[in-house]
């Protein structure tokens, strides 16, 4: 059996090499807030909260929150605070109306990566291995 210590070096080394690159590639990333936080915690890999708008999409008829919106458009754009804000109020009204790209296009393919094979063969490689060191540590004891 593996301990939650191993598990969480198996989950780091997914999500940067699979996770994190496959993100870039789809051209998601605007602050790098996202690439900052996601991380594996307790058997789990966990992001920020608006990776759902980023896997499924935002759906129209609410507002979304304009101070995150503004600063998307200043990392996005370069945009002064000014231009941001009147950025930030177009793409809400914009998101209300019709919902984001992302769910007009059915979602996104972000998180499939992780379900691989690709992805699953190497979970299990990584596994075997740490189970083999372990069986061979507790021969050697």
């Amino acid at each position: 059996m593996l301990n939650e210590f191993e598990i969480q070096i198996i989950l780091d080394e997914v999500i940067e090499r699979f996770l994190k690159p496959h993100f870039r590639e789809l051209g998601m990333n605007a602050s790098g807030d996202w690439l900052e936080n996601v991380h594996a915690d307790k058997n789990k890999i966990m992001g920020m909260d608006y990776t759902q708008y980023l896997v499924q999409g935002r759906e129209p008829g609410s507002y979304a929150p304009i101070a995150p919106l503004e600063r998307w458009a200043r990392n996005k754009f370069g945009a002064d605070p000014r231009e941001a804000r009147r950025i930030a109020v177009a793409v809400s009204n914009k998101l209300k109306n019709v919902g984001s790209n992302y769910f007009q296009q059915g979602g996104t393919d972000l998180l499939e990566v992780l379900q691989s094979d690709e992805v699953v063969d190497f979970i299990k490689k990584e596994i075997n291995s740490t189970l083999v060191a372990n069986i061979k540590n507790a021969f050697v004891r």
